[in-house]
């Protein structure tokens, strides 16, 4: 069960394909096709994309990023995000390798939206593009207008989500293999007794909370002694 929890996307995906093919080859086809050029672009692009978030992560200093897009940098922050949003290139799911990082070296959640939405609306290219199909009074109008409303979109989405919601959710796609782990060999009943609702809950505690393992009052020595040594994985990781 823990297992198809796991891959529930991938299963769902395969059973659409699968019912596609029965009931028309030809949008199966089609939806392969396109699906293996969405792949093509990907492989093409993302391998850059991830060497400069590495770079970013290895190369750049904590204290440049917090200078400059962190939550004290100001309008200049917010300025140099939308510089940073419009200039790069590729689509728009390779910016979330970029804002993940420097999210990670303390990059303010308004920042990284500013540099997602302008990576999404305000690309110079696209500009350039769109100047010529509609022409250069919409393209300015749109973007001054745009500009503002990326900052105060910006603005309340940092008010709404907090940086421990981002990480303890970026931790937990980290660790879930040891959560899994831990929950495939705790006893299962889902009793309560540790005081958590079930034992993947119990299990989460144990890897990220750093809960006692002694609350399972149904769980053997041998039982005990193999979490163990998965905590003492998920501290090296730590």
């Amino acid at each position: 069960m823990s297992l198809v929890k796991k891959h529930k996307l991938k299963i769902i995906t395969l059973i659409l394909y699968l019912i596609t093919l029965i009931y028309n080859q030809d949008i199966f086809i089609k939806s392969i096709y396109t699906t293996g050029g969405y792949l093509k672009e990907m492989v093409q692009i993302l391998p850059a994309v991830f060497i400069v978030s590495g770079l970013i992560t290895v190369w750049v200093p904590k204290e440049i990023i917090i200078k400059n897009f962190g939550k004290d940098s100001g309008l200049k922050g917010k300025l140099i995000s939308v510089f940073i949003g419009s200039i790069s290139a590729g689509p728009i799911y390779a910016a979330f390798p970029v804002a993940f990082s420097l999210f990670n070296k303390g990059a303010s959640i308004s920042n990284i939206v500013i540099i997602i939405s302008s990576w999404a609306v305000v690309k110079v290219p696209m500009m350039i593009v769109e100047a010529k199909f509609l022409g250069y009074s919409f393209m300015l109008a749109r973007v001054i207008l745009t500009i503002p409303a990326i900052m105060i979109i910006g603005y309340f989405t940092n008010k709404f989500v907090e940086k421990e919601d981002i990480k303890s959710k970026v931790n937990g796609n980290r660790y879930e293999k040891y959560i899994l782990e831990i929950e495939n060999i705790l006893p299962k009943f889902n009793c309560g007794g540790c005081g958590y609702g079930n034992c993947n809950e119990y299990a989460k505690a144990i890897v990220m909370e750093s809960e006692s393992i002694d609350k399972c009052s149904v769980m053997e020595d041998k039982t005990k002694t193999k979490i163990k040594d998965i905590v003492c994985k998920v501290s090296e990781k730590k």
